[in-house]
């Protein structure tokens, strides 16, 4: 395919295509939109003349209440009944036959009725009535209500001539219901009014059949659909139906809910659409002048462009080789100069991608060298652990051997104090022997414990609450003699530990203890609860002490390491704490720096990871 081809099936796509999707869309949009509003404005004519329909038959009924409420027609006879119903007839123009009926719709008095009006001046613009008009009424009457005042009203009807009607029975005493019938002149007025300009109203029953209105022919199913819905859900509502004709209208319903009516406006959809119509019609016409435009456009360019397209292949060729500094034409101010420009800028970034690589690489190696780091002291981690299980067998062989000699030296020293009298020199240097034999009591008993924590057991599964704050409480004395302030945060939800919780009181109580020694002059103190993702607990236990230097920093957790000045015990007590949460699948890290304070974090593995491990 040739370039001018090309270029001119482009431009169709750009120009001509989109005016017409534009066109379309707006056609649709404006379609909607029209039937939307449109609807709208017909449900409200549809409400209003429901409404007018409503009022009227309701004023109607009124008036004849009011009318004869204040006639006593028991006091009169029957042939005066005739000329008493003639006052309330004469007074209501809407009424074209009155009656006065008993409860088998047996007339008593009337019925009042003309047959020529036009004769009585008074009478101008009433509805004749014959002998067919007053079968029709009677047998129309509705039954009368059981209650004095109340009235009945029947499904409207029509005459051989005249507007629509229905007839009315109020109950005015005992075997006595005044019966009339009803002319709904005004309604069909108003719907005379709403059927000009093209459009087109009625009123239909409740079984969707036509009351008043002018409609030609029978309605259709889908009109009749519109009063179903309408009915079934008793709302107002509107949609595109198709009459007899076969033009679709734009009608819109709404019920009359005291009287079980419906009242539906419609107008032709061509009336309704009409502006949307003419949109369509633009949109037709202008997407055929921008073919043309098209057309003669792509023939300009076809010629404009190709040499100045081959240059630019040729320069392109020369970047594709790998020539970077391939010179690139860009003169002008024209598309094919701008593309120059953007193949300069091209080449520009795939130096800067080159150069961003490199720096990606330089950062994934800093990346390497710190995962190698963290694993040479997961590495170290490992080595401390086995070096502690080490020591802690040599400490349990060390324990059962210095046990038994210690038990009998203590015997003995037992043995001359007793027979040395009280407060004799001798007696007092046997008291000291047996402090120090104490002292060495208390070391084995250390590295017993140091021991025994490399055995690992399953435990139970307990609240990491309990064990913390048990510890705490053995020291509130100290810490309150020491001048150091104690400050708590747990977490509110806590999941459970697996393990001892003496073992996990025996190391927080380590833990505190180190802290008071390291506060002698006083301090904070804060010990805080928390979970890692939910899934291991976090014990931390800040002090503001003295914190503790880098240079021994990692021998802390060494047996018989201590940095006291006067040690009460041999340092076995971070050793023991060590073993104990290693023991517990957990591990401590330890922040501090010197004259800063410290902070020793215990993790701990929630319950169920705890198990399965």
């Amino acid at each position: 395919m040739r370039f001018g081809a090309k270029i001119g099936l482009v431009l169709l796509a750009v120009g001509v295509l989109p005016v017409a999707l534009l066109g379309l869309v707006s056609y649709t949009v404006s379609r909607d939109e029209l039937q939307r509003t449109v609807g709208r404005m017909q449900v409200q004519a549809a409400e209003d003349l429901a409404l007018f329909t409503e009022r009227f038959v309701g004023n109607s009924v009124e008036s004849l209440r009011l009318a004869v409420s204040a006639m006593p027609f028991d006091e009169f006879s029957r042939g005066e009944l005739s000329a008493v119903l003639d006052i309330p007839y004469r007074q209501l123009p809407f009424v074209s036959i009155l009656v006065l009926v008993d409860d088998a719709n047996t007339p008593v008095a009337g019925p009042v009725f003309e047959r020529r009006p036009e004769r009585d001046p008074a009478l101008a613009g009433r509805e004749p009535v014959d002998d067919r008009d007053l079968d029709r009424f009677a047998r129309q009457i509705p039954r009368a209500p059981a209650k004095a005042g109340a009235t009945t009203i029947s499904a409207p009807y029509r005459g051989e001539r005249g507007p629509a009607r229905i007839a009315v029975a109020l109950r005015i005493g005992k075997d006595r219901t005044l019966a009339a019938e009803i002319l709904l002149r005004d309604v069909e007025h108003r719907i005379a009014e709403l059927s000009g300009a093209g459009g087109l109203a009625y009123l239909v029953d409740g079984h969707g059949e036509l009351i008043a209105g002018v409609q030609a022919g029978p309605l259709t199913t889908e009109e009749r659909r519109l009063s179903e819905v309408g009915f079934g859900k008793g709302l107002a509502w509107s949609r595109l139906v198709r009459r007899q004709d076969g033009e679709r209208w734009l009608s819109a319903f709404a019920p009359l809910g005291s009287l079980g009516w419906g009242a539906v406006v419609a107008q032709p959809m061509a009336v309704a659409f009409s502006a949307a119509e003419r949109l369509r019609f633009y949109t037709v016409g202008w997407s055929g002048v921008a073919l043309v435009l098209a057309l003669l456009v792509g023939a300009f360019l076809a010629r404009m462009v190709t040499r100045p397209v081959q240059r630019l292949s040729r320069a392109a060729a020369a970047i594709a080789a790998g020539d970077y500094s391939a010179p690139v034409s860009e003169k002008g101010r024209d598309e094919i100069a701008e593309l120059g420009r953007a193949f300069a800028r091209m080449t520009g970034e795939l130096r800067r991608r080159d150069e961003e690589i490199r720096g990606w690489n330089r950062e994934l190696q800093s990346r390497v060298e710190e995962r190698t780091a963290e694993l040479k002291t997961a590495q170290d981690q490992i080595l401390r652990t086995r070096r502690l299980a080490a020591l802690g067998s040599l400490g349990a062989g060390l324990a059962h051997e210095l046990n038994n000699p210690m038990t009998a030296i203590v015997g003995y020293l037992a043995i001359l104090k007793r027979e040395l009298p009280a407060g004799s020199a001798h007696a007092e240097m046997i008291g000291r022997a047996q402090e120090q034999t104490a002292r060495v009591a208390r070391v084995v008993e250390d590295l017993r414990s140091f021991a025994d924590q490399e055995r690992s057991m399953q435990g139970r599964r307990f609240s990491l609450v309990g064990p913390v704050r048990a510890a705490l409480a053995l020291y509130e004395d100290r810490l309150r003699a020491a001048g150091i302030e104690l400050t708590t945060r747990f977490d509110e939800r806590l999941p459970d530990a697996q393990g001892d919780p003496v073992q996990i009181q025996q190391v927080v109580a380590h833990l505190v203890e180190n802290a008071i020694n390291a506060m002698p002059r006083g301090g904070s103190l804060e010990v805080s609860l928390g979970t890692v993702d939910g899934e291991a607990l976090r014990l931390r236990i800040a002090d503001t002490g003295k914190g503790i230097p880098v240079t021994i920093r990692e021998r802390i957790f060494d047996p018989f390491f201590t940095t006291k000045e006067h040690p009460g015990r041999v340092g076995l007590g971070l050793s023991v704490s060590h073993s104990i949460v290693e023991a517990h699948h957990g591990r401590i890290v330890v922040e501090s720096e010197e004259g800063a304070g410290a902070a020793i974090t215990v993790l701990l593995p929630a319950a169920t990871a705890a198990h399965l491990a």
